[in-house]
């Protein structure tokens, strides 16, 4: 028995072996039911055998790529701005034909580009797959022989004329008419109900909370469902429906989409790309590892992949071995150079941390092949060899999904193993390129059986009787669905042939076929249509209100919902709230007190207490940080570090401000590249980015530097007394605070002037109750005797100055303003005050004060909303 669709095939398979079991039958023949396209190339394959003559058919993945080179090695490729794209609608062209019975001279009788070039690249095509000996599938329908056995075939819309004349003439019976109505109802009896939703997601919810009723009421119910735009609201039809069907998908410990007892209850047509079945990614990932550079952000997601982790300590280990690369690697290096600097690191890490390693340093050997020219079955006997030792390592640890979805990408790598002749040899990027695009190209779906509830993208008759029906998606705009002609063909041919979307009119009688069938096959049957926020009012089509006119006086959109419309978006967290019990609400606030064994982080942990006490508990204390990573070239903390050191081996030599003045020309050109030269090889030695990057920083710190020694002698005369100067801990409320202080120059009255280099903007940040950086308040605290000025040193090209706080006027530069001083009378009573502050915080961060209640404008510079949750306060 022969369906025009795999999908109704299968599920006519499905009902004949429940009937049998029904039936009360142990032991069955197994159902002979096939789609048609399978059915024709197994028989075209099994006359092979007998007449070795037939040309061999060509594989999907074969023909794809045939029509590629057509279209590509055409003189109108270079018209095309999407070849790939020309070249499947070429291809749905000359399928259209065929089971149309289109012949190719008609074309000759429609002149324009289009035609033309339809025509040239059928030709090509035809004169390829000559010197292949071999035909593409659609082809057989013009080979179309008296089958070897008898077939039946079911009646349906979805058959093309000319495999419909075929069948009616070779089959031993004529199309066999659908089953009736579903018990107990006749299809006179079936009254279809209208249903409007006010979004696509409400629309989605109903249709689950209805199939959750029926299933409800009869567990052996078989419920069909349409959406037509089922590809775009995949995702979301799935969790509309596991929100009813199945919530348990949404716990900790039942990832798996079933029932109860372990069933399936629903299932959706048409599948996913098999790329993003974690076997097949990783796959393709490890594969991608192998060609020229490799950024971190690859080899990171390789080396803390799942697959490659032999345990949980294994993937603690690869995940301490990524942060240890983020401070230390560039942002892409060759695989050989990642696994050598990995792997060093490693060392200083637990022994599991190698498992990874060991499993990446494989795709050396698939490296170095990269020069190799090879066949196809070359490269996939080297992939498999690959995948064993790598991403599949540890199948054993897969699930039903995973297996089925890696025997399905095996079956792929068959295919493109046995088209050495059409698809030739191949450098390794084509055939890594080639395999990955048949991945993204193939649609998989894990085998689970029929399900109770099945959810199709083809508005088409199920043919089968089933308990309910639901068609949705048919509004004004959607039904019948607007022409959409075969692209490259001439309309006015296509609608001469019978080529359904071509035309209005043909969409309309295909239309009117389809809804004159749904009531036969059920005994309820509902379709809906929804609204949008940018679609606006939606509805009903027409033609569908035809099924069940709405009551004199009543309208039609989706604002005046019937009440079987009146469910509710229901998301699977939203489920779970509902049905949680109350819990009682308890704030805390107060961390435990700060442990004689803890250590505060300097600075820092007082600028994260001063600007959100939660804040400093987390980054000091929880240690919570963003998470480096390799930036191209040198990234803004290393440059900052490298103007440190080239200005403290710059001051180290010049010491004073008389020798500043006296340096010039070529003798500060020197100074400044040797001083550059030797901070940029300090930088490298921590994270080497590279010699095009090291060049571009030596010459923009000379730059810089030049700059900021004229800022420097605009200044009142000062020797410099101390560089880098790490200062005794600094003791506030019992806890210790250490920090190094950047710069201490004399002035020339004998007081003294703090330094911190910036190399950013900066602004007088130190002010205030809690101020945004307390840095120079600490700095002065540790620092207090004789001291004239704090300052930070804006050390960047185009604006570079001194931000500072000073006793008096003119030490920075001749006229320059005296300090605000925080509206004290005097820097020393300055100084007072800060140490009452920095006291006060440091006793609320030793206490354990850890509430989240950040400065104006502190949570712009803050990584942790995610852990404070802070927008979730604002709303309560």
């Amino acid at each position: 028995m022969l369906a025009p669709t795999a999908e109704l095939a299968a599920a006519l398979f499905d009902a004949v072996q429940r009937h049998h079991r029904d039936a009360g039958a142990t032991v069955w023949p197994t159902p002979r039911v096939r789609d048609f396209a399978s059915w024709l190339s197994d028989w075209h394959t099994l006359r092979q055998r007998i007449d070795p003559d037939l040309p061999r058919l060509l594989d999907e993945l074969e023909e794809r790529e045939l029509w590629r080179r057509v279209v590509l090695e055409s003189p109108w490729s270079l018209e095309l701005l999407e070849p790939m794209g020309a070249a499947e609608a070429a291809r749905r062209a000359r399928r259209a034909m065929l089971e149309h019975g289109i012949p190719a001279a008609a074309l000759a009788h429609y002149p324009g580009a289009e035609t033309a070039a339809l025509r040239e690249w059928i030709q090509a095509f035809d004169a390829r797959c000559r010197e292949l000996e071999a035909i593409p599938a659609d082809a057989l329908l013009g080979r179309l022989a008296p089958p070897g056995e008898k077939i039946a075939w079911i009646d349906s819309p979805g058959w093309r004329p000319v495999v419909r004349h075929w069948l009616g003439t070779v089959a031993a019976m004529g199309p066999l008419p659908a089953p009736g109505a579903a018990p107990g109802a006749p299809a006179a009896q079936c009254a279809a109900t209208l249903c409007y939703a006010a979004t696509p997601e409400q629309e989605l919810a109903m249709i689950a909370e209805w199939a959750e009723r029926r299933l409800a009421r009869d567990p052996a119910s078989r419920l069909w469902i349409a959406v037509p735009d089922l590809r775009s609201r995949r995702d979301a039809l799935i969790d509309a429906f596991d929100a009813v069907l199945a919530p348990q998908r949404f716990g900790l410990a039942a990832p798996e989409r079933a029932a109860a007892g372990g069933a399936i209850v629903y299932a959706v047509a048409g599948g996913t790309p098999l790329a993003d079945y974690a076997p097949v990614r990783s796959a393709l990932t490890v594969m991608g590892l192998c060609r020229g550079l490799v950024s971190f952000e690859r080899f990171s997601a390789a080396l803390r992949a799942p697959e490659l982790q032999a345990d949980p300590a294994a993937a603690a280990a690869a995940a301490c071995l990524d942060l240890k690369l983020r401070t230390e690697a560039r942002s892409d290096m060759q695989l050989a150079d990642w696994l050598t600097l990995a792997r060093r690191l490693a060392a200083t890490l637990a022994p599991s941390a190698l498992g990874a390693l060991t499993r990446l340093e494989h795709l050396l050997q698939h490296a170095d092949s990269g020069a190799a020219v090879r066949l196809p079955s070359q490269w996939v006997q080297h992939w498999i060899a690959l995948y064993e030792a790598v991403p599949w390592a540890h199948a054993d640890r897969w699930g039903s999904r995973d297996y089925q979805a890696a025997d399905k990408f095996r079956e792929l790598l068959a295919r493109i193993a046995c088209a050495d002749r059409s698809l030739g040899l191949q450098r390794r990027e084509s055939a890594e390129a080639l395999v990955a695009s048949a991945a993204r190209d193939t649609a998989f779906q894990p085998e689970t059986g029929v399900a109770p509830v099945w959810i199709t993208a083809q508005c088409t008759d199920p043919w089968l009787s089933y308990a309910g029906i639901w068609i949705s998606g048919l509004s004004e705009r959607r039904w019948p669905a607007p022409a959409e002609p075969v692209p490259l063909l001439p309309i006015a041919l296509q609608v001469r042939h019978g080529i359904e979307t071509a035309s209005a009119a043909s969409q309309w009688a295909l239309a009117r076929e389809l809804q004159s069938r749904w009531p036969q096959r059920t005994a309820e049957l509902i379709v809906s249509c929804a609204g949008g926020a940018t679609s606006g009012p939606v509805s009903i089509s027409p033609l569908a209100q035809a099924l069940a006119p709405p009551p004199p006086g009543s309208s039609p959109h989706a604002s005046e919902s019937p009440p079987h419309a009146r469910g509710g978006v229901r998301p699977h967290w939203q489920r779970q709230w509902l049905a949680a019990p109350v819990l009682e609400r308890v704030v805390a606030e107060t961390a435990p007190p700060f442990g004689r064994d803890e250590r505060t982080r300097g600075v820092a942990t007082l600028r994260a207490q001063s600007r959100c006490p939660f804040r400093g508990f987390a980054e000091t204390r929880l240690e919570a940080a963003v998470l480096d990573r390799p930036d191209p070239g040198f990234n803004a903390l290393e440059r900052g570090i490298i103007v440190h050191a080239a200005l403290e081996g710059l001051w180290g030599e010049l010491r004073d401000w008389d020798n500043l003045q006296a340096l010039a020309g070529a003798d500060q050109r020197e100074l400044l590249g040797r001083w550059a030269a030797e901070a940029v090889a300090t930088g490298a030695r921590r994270r080497d980015p590279g010699a095009v990057w090291q060049r571009r920083e030596r010459e923009r710190l000379e730059a810089l530097l030049a700059e900021w020694l004229d800022v420097e002698r605009r200044r009142e005369a000062f020797t410099v007394e101390a560089l880098e100067v790490a200062e005794p801990a600094l003791n506030l409320a019992q806890l210790e605070f250490r920090c190094r202080i950047d710069r201490v120059d004399r002035l020339a009255d004998g007081t003294r002037v703090l330094i911190d280099y910036k190399t950013g903007s900066q602004q007088a940040d130190w002010r205030g109750e809690r101020p945004d950086n307390p840095q120079l308040p600490v700095y002065a605290l540790m620092r207090p005797d004789a001291l004239a000025a704090v300052a930070y040193a804006e050390v960047k090209a185009g604006d570079a100055s001194f931000v500072h706080e000073s006793a008096r006027r003119g030490i920075f530069a001749p006229g320059s303003a005296a300090g605000k001083l925080d509206g004290t009378a005097s820097f020393d009573a300055l100084v007072a005050v800060w140490r009452e502050r920095m006291t006060r915080l440091a006793a609320e961060f030793a206490a354990g004060r850890a509430d989240v209640e950040p400065n104006a404008g502190a949570c712009r510079s803050c990584a942790l909303p995610g852990l404070c949750r802070i927008a979730a306060q604002a709303d309560d």
